[in-house]
């Protein structure tokens, strides 16, 4: 009795997990004429897709790769009629939100029904009107506030803090430029600050006032008047200016779509369609490999200000896409602000050894500034979204004297030397001029490479890269028009690119493979219980954290001016 019993047991658990295989590997029931809604909401960072613990203790955050390939997922289903795209607030730059905007206008080209949804309440509705934009139709819920205001940049200045501290700040810069050292040790915006800034203001300023008027057939200068001088917000004002096409609450969306009739699946369940089973993820490899966060040397890791991206861990991952037999070229998508000058030297070297064997394709994010941009000089092909941040051709070195502010803690300090530069590194004594002079070559050293690393890369003689180097940071725009990138476009127009290089015909199905590799659960779980401190942390703090080196021993940092914010 008890030997039936076992085998009764062991055949139900054989056939419990046959089934739940073969529901993985068909997916979730979808009706055909099914509508997808999106909820586009919070960060997107750029990680390969989520394993199934974090998915199951994290839930909702999803990662942008996931957003655009659920997006060509329905496309490409013939059981999806549509898509409903309900947008409220968003925590990602520019980059990001051209990404998704050209991943709508993608889908666009299918013939299916795109629909917009806004649901903002007081806040800025810039971005979110900029990714609406690109559906079929939006509209907006009739209590939303979402005005159309126009672009603010706001920028935090720190040289007043240090003295109320008691502490000595020496920073050395290359070049006028490079501003991260006036954030940090400046009282105001300096004249090349101003004018870069307002150079990116206007470029992203053009790029977006450009995409609402083609997208809603309206001539450019009626929508800036209208941004500049009326900023509409109502949905009132909202539909008079032609920026909408009605304003209705979501069931009565639901209703207009299909009746009773709809269908409306969640994303969250539309996610776990296989992509095979609408004919994508087939066909030859192509490796896309992450490279998000600050720079550091060593592994990757979590910090105060967010992901740290490890010099090891991604030259670990670009070997590996490598000596895959099955990769035919590689796609690096890099989303950083920079860091470590030494780590993205690592980094640099790694991609020009990729590129000796398999075809290297740059893709930037929202930035790939500085040490980002160091990283990508080594590639076959450079791309960026018109509204990516990047160049930030320059080093800024950060040296703080904190012994003023040890005594105010009652720690008295002292420090014996052998070697004339040996304190140099002592964070708790002052920098003479013998050492200001070490410290200032030291940065030249470094911003001659970085212009060397540059000219090799893009083909281009040294004198034109220190003419548009000088620390200073680009659009995307701006930066093919002074041939610092290659192309404008997104992800998938890398991976277009790619399949170029590698002889693959462009129309030709592809299966993307994500590096670095999943994490065991182990390390799955330190970094979920780690990276939900992190997204605790206001906006301002985690940005704040990556103004400083990733630790106490850093050198010259290849850094953009802190986090450019354009809301």
């Amino acid at each position: 009795m008890r030997k039936w019993l076992r085998r009764t047991l062991l055949l139900a658990a054989l056939l419990a997990l046959l089934g739940l295989w073969w529901q993985a590997h068909r997916g979730p029931a979808i009706p055909a004429g099914s509508f997808v809604v999106f909820k586009l909401e919070g960060r997107y960072p750029e990680s390969p897709p989520d394993g199934l613990l974090r998915r199951i203790l994290l839930g909702g955050e999803r990662s942008l790769i996931e957003l655009l390939m659920d997006l060509r997922k329905a496309a490409a289903d013939p059981r999806v009629r549509g898509i409903v795209v309900r947008l409220s607030s968003l925590e990602i730059g520019w980059g990001k939100a051209a990404e998704i905007r050209q991943a709508l206008l993608e889908f666009r080209k299918s013939g299916k029904l795109s629909v917009a949804f806004l649901e903002q309440e007081l806040t800025s509705s810039n971005m979110t009107h900029y990714i609406a934009s690109a559906a079929d139709r939006v509209y907006v819920s009739p209590a939303s506030s979402a005005p159309l205001s126009g672009l603010a940049a706001q920028y935090f200045f720190l040289g007043g803090l240090w003295e109320k501290l008691d502490i000595e700040l020496t920073v050395e810069k290359r070049a006028e430029y490079k501003t991260a050292g006036d954030v940090l040790a400046g009282r105001e915006m300096t004249g090349p600050h101003r004018e870069m800034a307002n150079s990116l203001l206007d470029s992203l300023t053009q790029e977006f006032l450009q995409g609402i008027a083609v997208a809603r057939s309206l001539p450019t200068e009626r929508l800036r008047f209208l941004v500049e001088e009326e900023a509409p917000s109502s949905s009132e004002e909202l539909l008079r200016a032609g920026l909408v096409d009605g304003s209705k609450h979501w069931e009565d969306l639901r209703q207009e779509l299909g009746g009773s009739d709809a269908r409306f699946i969640e994303e969250a369940t539309y996610s776990h369609v296989p992509p095979e089973r609408v004919g994508l993820q087939e066909g030859p490899s192509i490796a896309v490999v992450f490279g998000s966060g600050q720079i550091v040397a060593g592994e990757s890791q979590r910090g105060p200000g967010g992901v740290l991206l490890g010099s090891d861990t991604l030259r670990k991952a670009l070997e590996q896409a490598a000596e895959s037999a099955r990769v035919r070229a590689v796609v690096l998508r890099i989303d950083s602000p920079g860091g470590s000058a030494l780590a993205s030297d690592t980094i640099w070297r790694a991609v020009r050894e990729v590129k000796k064997r398999k075809p290297v394709v740059v893709s930037m994010s929202d930035l790939a500034a500085s040490g980002g941009y160091y990283s990508a000089v080594a590639a076959a092909k450079v791309l960026a979204q018109p509204t990516t941040l990047t160049g930030s051709i320059g080093v800024v070195l950060a040296r703080p004297n904190i012994r003023g502010f040890l005594q105010r803690l009652g720690i008295q300090t002292e420090t014996l030397t052998r070697g004339k530069f040996a304190a140099l590194n002592d964070i708790t004594t002052p920098v003479d001029e013998a050492g200001k002079a070490r410290l200032a070559a030291e940065v030249e050293r470094i911003y001659d490479l970085f212009i060397q690393r540059v000219s090799e890369g893009r083909g281009l003689p040294v004198g034109e890269i220190r003419a548009v180097a000088r620390g200073r940071v680009w659009t995307g725009q701006q930066a093919l028009e002074r041939r610092l990138v290659d192309q404008l476009g997104g992800l998938f127009s890398a991976v277009d690119a790619a399949k170029e290089l590698a002889g693959i015909e462009t129309s030709a199905p592809v299966r993307l493979e994500f590096f670095p590799r999943a994490a065991s659960w182990a390390e799955q779980l330190a970094e979920i219980f780690s990276s939900s401190a992190v997204a605790s942390l206001p906006r301002q703090l985690r940005e704040l954290s990556q103004a400083f080196p990733a630790s106490e021993d850093s050198g010259p940092a290849l850094l953009m001016p802190w986090q450019i914010h354009v809301r």
